[in-house]
Parts: C-alpha cells; sequence; structure tokens
C-alpha cells in the first residue's frame, strides 16, 4: 500500500513534468530543473504522505529546510515557483480539495545585482584575435569566398564558430540556448533577420543590421561543409556536431583575456548598448524575448551607470561657475 501511494506521488510529479514539457512549451534546461526540484520535495515526506495530505506549514517548512541548507536565495525562488505552479496546476485540474500555498507568502527578496558587461577593449581584442587566428583581413569581411576559403581545418571551424557566436550575440541579445537551437533554414539572409524560439515556446525576430556580419553568416555556412556537418543546427564544432551550450561557454572562456566572459555577458553587453543609443525600452524588451518589461528594466541601471559617467565628464558645474573648459 505505501509503495502505491509513493508510486501516485512520483507519478503525479512526471506528469506534471510532462504538462510541462508538451503543453508549456517549457526549455529542456527547465525541465531538468524542475525534475529536481520536485525530486527533492517529495523526498522530503515519509512514503506515505498523499500530495493531497501536504499543507502549507509542510511547504512553509520545506523552503526554511532550504535556505537552512545554505540554497541561494535565486535557487530556492526557482524551488518555489516550481511547487507553486505543481499545485496550482492540480487545483485546475480539481485533483486535490485546496492548494497549500492559498494565503501563505513564499515571496524571497533577491539581492539586487547590476549585470556585468564586457569591456569594449576586451570585445576588441577577443574579436582581432580570433581574425588574426584564421587570417581574416578587413578587405576580406565583404568577400564571402575569400572569408570561407580563410577556413583550412577543423580546428579553425572551432575558431570560426566563436568568432560568429560573439557577433551574433552581441548584435541581437539572444541567449545562448537560443543561439545553439537556431538552424540554417531560421535565417532570412535577403530580409537580414533570424526567426528564435525562445522560452515557453515564444517566436520572435531578430535582426541582423551589419552588411559584414551577414557576409560573414553566409560564409559561415558554406565553411560547414570542411566538418561533413549533416546537421540543421547553424553552429556546428569541428567533429561535424551542432555546438552545445557547453561548447561555446568554453570557447568563450578560453578566448577571454582578461575578463571571463560569459554568453550571458554578453546579452547584457547588446541591452545595455541598445539602451544607450536611445533605443525604447519596449523594442529592447521584445528584442530579448523578455515576458515582462520589468526584466528588462534591470539594464536601466546599466545605462543610468554610463549616463552619470558621461555627466562627470562634461563638468557643467565646473565650467559655469569657474570659467573651466
Amino acid at each position: 500500500m505505501l509503495e502505491e501511494v509513493m508510486s501516485n506521488l512520483t507519478k503525479i510529479c512526471y506528469e506534471y513534468l510532462s504538462i510541462c514539457k508538451h503543453v508549456k512549451g517549457l526549455s529542456n534546461l527547465t525541465l531538468k530543473a524542475y525534475e529536481i526540484d520536485l525530486k527533492q520535495f517529495s523526498q522530503q515526506f515519509p512514503k506515505k504522505t498523499r500530495i493531497a495530505d501536504i499543507n502549507k506549514d509542510q511547504i512553509m517548512a520545506f523552503q526554511k529546510d532550504l535556505f537552512e541548507k545554505g540554497l541561494s536565495a535565486t535557487s530556492i525562488k526557482r524551488k518555489m515557483a516550481c511547487l507553486k505552479s505543481l499545485f496550482k496546476w492540480l487545483e485546475l485540474e480539481e485533483r486535490m480539495p485546496l492548494n497549500p500555498f492559498h494565503k501563505i507568502n513564499t515571496q524571497i527578496k533577491l539581492p539586487k545585482r547590476l549585470p556585468k558587461n564586457v569591456p569594449s577593449q576586451e570585445l576588441y581584442k577577443i574579436i582581432n584575435c580570433l581574425r588574426s587566428k584564421l587570417n581574416l583581413t578587413d578587405d576580406m569581411l565583404y568577400c564571402t569566398n575569400e572569408l570561407s576559403s580563410t577556413v583550412k581545418s577543423r580546428s579553425d571551424m572551432n575558431i570560426f564558430t566563436t568568432l560568429v557566436a560573439i557577433e551574433i550575440m552581441l548584435v541581437t541579445g539572444i541567449r545562448v540556448s537560443e543561439l545553439t537551437n537556431i538552424k540554417i533554414s531560421d535565417i532570412d539572409i535577403y530580409n537580414k533577420k533570424i526567426k528564435i524560439f525562445g522560452k515557453g515556446a515564444r517566436e520572435r525576430f531578430v535582426f541582423i543590421p551589419d552588411d559584414t556580419l551577414v557576409t560573414l553568416i553566409v560564409a559561415y555556412i558554406k565553411s560547414r561543409a570542411i566538418t561533413c556537418s549533416a546537421h540543421c543546427q547553424l553552429l556546428t564544432n569541428s567533429k561535424g556536431k551542432p555546438a552545445s551550450t557547453q561548447f561555446i561557454r568554453k570557447q568563450l572562456k578560453s578566448v577571454s583575456i582578461e575578463a571571463n566572459i560569459t554568453p550571458h555577458m554578453l546579452r547584457h553587453t547588446a541591452a545595455s548598448e541598445l539602451l544607450d543609443t536611445g533605443l525604447d525600452i519596449r523594442f529592447v524588451q521584445r528584442l530579448l524575448g523578455h515576458a515582462n518589461i520589468s526584466t528588462t528594466e534591470i539594464y536601466t541601471h546599466v545605462s543610468n551607470s554610463a549616463l552619470q559617467s558621461k555627466i562627470e565628464q562634461a563638468s557643467v558645474r565646473k565650467k559655469l561657475l569657474f570659467n573651466k573648459i
């Protein structure tokens, strides 16, 4: 009997994971995180515990236990959001009499951390270093055939993949998971745009504003032949396999000269640079694929920092009061 009860609890969790995958369209990374969270939650209770018997005190006790184990506020917030979503689903399906999240406060205040940008000097060094390894010159940036001819070995392809990945992330601000999921068929070269499938299976377009980047992408697609790639993903590694998110992170780390650059730092850099140019925040929100504009607003702090720096450099008060020019 106890095994049957436990299997019912496990079955409910995996049934919900299936809903998240096939109905909600959550990413594989989110699904993996949810699977870990639900397993950790179910292990807190005796085998005889039915999910319908879980009350708000047990929910709060679970949250307290997570804090006592030293988990970060971000991780705990995600785990509690997963549970809240599970019980909301059970409530809507009328599979439990009372949602234990009713009338309890599980809000967790996260520390405000400004996103880190990649210094322009560092980006300049990295891109020039990658171009140098491929023997690319400025004249080649406008010729597809000359660009593709610089890839003479499989190892060269890794360098070219890293260069293209950085260039695309810098102008579009897409997530690294979105980058590695781009298929060749998603790229509209003529209209200079790329179809992106973001979180929650939301579809959007990002744009390629630079003709030299268009040429670079076309040359890259042509160069993929050296690895005998048979897959339809845009980015590939030297073995001809689709480039994974781990591969991109590893490549970025290997080419970082002064800063330990991550894909998310490139996303932050793209967002703050767009805001600094005066682009409306709602356009930036759409470009980044944020469901809520509050997520995009964190980048305005970076923009304000740049504004403060420019104001300090202007020294308006000194010029007006002390006639210093």
